[in-house]
């Protein structure tokens, strides 16, 4: 097997974040594209996975995700004012629509520029960098984003604020 190197991850900053969800107030038509962006942000869910979210699988504060890439059904619970968002969305409009274009739309009136082909993916990557970065440990992140294997969930070690000083504590020949 020839061997390649992985594709840069890319990230939204917190000011990104905030910049992205408040150009979606002023110039998207769209009524879903905001929510589904929360989803993935709170959550790591695949784009498509948060856009075909239906009020069957919402339940006690938790969020199931079924017809995932692993084809692993898999449960995430969300803060209780999200949740209650979600589901009176999905009351009203019945299901989400196909909405990433509205969201490529976004992303460019925010003048946010991503590596080709990363465009929806940078909510699942942000949520991973967010959640290393922040103390989440590996094994949980893996779960949560359903990787199949740890070697997946391995690209998000490198932001652990504590890896490096484990390192020292850990393995230290004292010179």
């Amino acid at each position: 097997m020839i061997k390649l190197d992985e594709r840069e991850l890319s990230w939204l900053m917190t000011e990104q974040i905030k910049t992205l969800l408040e150009t979606m107030d002023k110039f998207s038509l769209n009524p879903h594209v905001k929510l589904i962006t929360k989803i993935s942000l709170a959550t790591g869910a695949r784009w498509g996975e948060a856009e075909g979210l239906t009020l069957d699988k919402l339940e006690d504060g938790k969020l199931t995700f079924t017809k995932t890439k692993s084809g692993k059904n898999r449960s995430i619970l969300i803060p209780q004012n999200l949740f209650i968002e979600i589901k009176n969305h999905l009351k009203k409009y019945g299901a989400f629509s196909n909405s990433i274009n509205a969201f490529a739309r976004a992303l460019k009136a925010a003048k946010i520029e991503l590596p080709k082909g990363q465009a929806a993916h940078v909510l699942r990557h942000s949520f991973a960098s967010h959640f290393v970065m922040n103390g989440g440990d590996i094994l949980s992140l893996q779960k949560i984003l359903g990787h199949s294997s740890i070697q997946m969930t391995m690209r998000y070690s490198h932001l652990s604020p504590d890896h490096l000083a484990l390192a020292m504590k850990v393995v230290n020949w004292g010179f």
